[in-house]
């Protein structure tokens, strides 16, 4: 998913966000685990709103932080009130994208310390190779 706006655009990838802001800059990707949190400002009157990611080790800005805090800021796009519903939608997504990320990471570290436990069980002879490689197979989903 992409999020395109007059001041740059954002777009999901593969465990990661590709961020460009404005014409000239050539890009950038933040990994999905640089990210600290993801902050979405509401257009209001005649200022613009703003989506801005804040990873780790970056500036951070108070609650009260309005649009001009991060008209300059790099992980900012800023974007007009008319996309402020694509705006909060694409958040959520990246949200989303984010959380199953860090679930299946999560997964996948429970079944390498299961699979080390079952491997030990094997070594002291405890199950057989057989009854490994079904428990095997069955905690990688094959």
């Amino acid at each position: 998913m992409k999020f395109i706006s007059y001041d740059g655009e954002i777009e999901i990838c593969d465990g990661a966000i590709k961020i460009k802001k404005g014409k000239k800059d050539l890009g950038r990707a933040i990994k999905f685990s640089d990210i600290v949190s993801i902050t979405l400002k509401k257009p209001v009157l005649t200022a613009a709103g703003c989506i801005h990611i804040q990873v780790l080790g970056a500036k951070t800005y108070s609650s009260v932080a309005n649009v001009t805090h991060y008209a300059t800021d790099m992980n900012a796009i800023c974007f007009r009130k008319p996309q402020y519903e694509e705006a909060l939608s694409f958040k959520e997504d990246l949200e989303k994208a984010i959380s199953e990320m860090a679930s299946s990471q999560s997964l996948n570290s429970l079944n390498m310390d299961g699979l080390r436990q079952l491997k030990q069980l094997l070594d002291e002879g405890i199950i057989t190779q057989e009854d490994f490689d079904k428990k095997k197979a069955q905690m990688l989903g094959l």
